[in-house]
């Protein structure tokens, strides 16, 4: 019969500290994959951006109110859909591609589009 010597101490602390969540915010520039089915899947916060932006500007028809209002619209959804921890992060990578990620800024955006809209209408 075999018998082993465990360190009790040891072998509980090793195991629960595996399990601890970490809270601490994150300045590596990756956030949370909100596509991915596991939960700690991670992704650059600009390639996310990016892949908005080519995704706002297929449908905007070369105009820039169009393309702004749909843009924001996907990142705020993104946005709000992150864990507390990546979204200064997100934010962060907005800002330095130009974007302000902010209610107001979202709804001028959707002001201008409808504005955009309307005059569209009238013209033809």
């Amino acid at each position: 019969m075999n018998t082993q010597n465990v360190n009790i101490k040891t072998a509980t602390k090793e195991s629960s500290e595996r399990w601890v969540k970490d809270t601490a915010l994150r300045t590596d520039g990756f956030v949370r994959n909100i596509k991915s089915a596991h939960q700690f899947d991670v992704i650059r916060a600009d390639v996310v951006l990016e892949r908005m932006e080519k995704q706002a500007n297929r449908g905007c028809g070369l105009h820039y109110e169009i393309y702004e209002s749909r843009l924001l619209s996907m990142a705020m959804i993104y946005l709000e859909a992150l864990p507390l921890k990546d979204r200064p992060v997100f934010m962060g990578a907005a800002s330095k591609r130009g974007y302000m990620l902010t209610l107001a800024a979202e709804e001028q955006a959707h002001r201008e589009e409808s504005e955009l809209m309307n005059e569209l209408a009238s013209d033809y």
